[in-house]
């Protein structure tokens, strides 16, 4: 049985979220669903070091991925 979840969110991190996943070959139905998946198998989720509201200030995904990667050289 499926049912429906409403969420709230920006509407370009929606339009972001949706075209990255479209790149991807993917719907963003289908994003959400394997992060709720992930979040169940996993009893958690993890946070990034890079706070949500400083990801306004990258451009694209590329400097997202490389303020992560730059993240993770600390451990």
């Amino acid at each position: 049985m499926e049912t429906t979840i409403l969420i709230k969110t920006k509407k370009e991190v929606k339009s972001q979220a949706q075209n990255l996943a479209k790149e991807l070959g993917l719907s963003l139905a289908d994003v959400v669903n394997a992060s709720l998946r992930q979040f169940v198998i996993n009893q958690g989720i993890t946070i990034s070091k890079i706070p949500t509201e400083g990801l306004d200030a990258y451009l694209n995904k590329k400097e997202i991925l490389s303020a992560h990667q730059a993240s993770l050289k600390e451990f």
